[in-house]
């Protein structure tokens, strides 16, 4: 599966994810333990949902421009980094809808040379040109940072 594709970063046109959708599905599995659903907020690429599992708050992350899903441990909102974290439970739930992002998958480092106008990208991806100036820009550090971002 080719995650980093065209548009994933939210810059160029792709495909759209139904926000609408993902929080119906939210309060469909989660009903009352739908702790927060953030708005979409227009420096952000993703969609938000905070559950409550147990005694824990997970936050539930979805890509607005491909069906890509990962999970975060609590955090501070606002805050651009993602303690991501795999949920089995969560991703058996949500398998029907998405495509679940593993930790190893959301950790994987970076790797892009920039040399005169031409930037290159050893991860496998289909990302255009200007999407990766946006990467020189942001200096994301992993694929999870990428697809799930603040940039503005």
């Amino acid at each position: 599966m080719l995650i980093l594709s065209s548009g994933i970063t939210g810059f160029l046109p792709a495909p759209s994810v139904d926000e609408k959708e993902f929080k119906q599905i939210c309060y469909s599995l989660f009903g009352s333990k739908v702790l927060n659903y953030i708005e979409y907020r227009t420096a952000e690429n993703f969609y938000e949902c905070v559950v409550q599992i147990g005694d824990r708050e997970v936050h539930v992350l979805l890509n607005g421009q491909y069906p890509l899903m990962a999970f975060t441990s609590k955090r501070e909102l606002d805050v651009y980094y993602f303690p991501f974290i795999n949920e089995p439970e969560l991703s058996k739930m949500f398998e029907p809808y998405y495509e679940i992002l593993n930790l190893d998958q959301l950790s994987e480092p970076l790797n892009y040379i920039k040399r005169g106008n031409k930037i290159s990208m050893e991860n496998d991806n289909s990302l255009h040109q200007d999407e990766l100036k946006q990467i020189i820009f942001w200096q994301p550090r992993s694929v999870g940072e990428v697809v799930f971002n603040y940039w503005d």
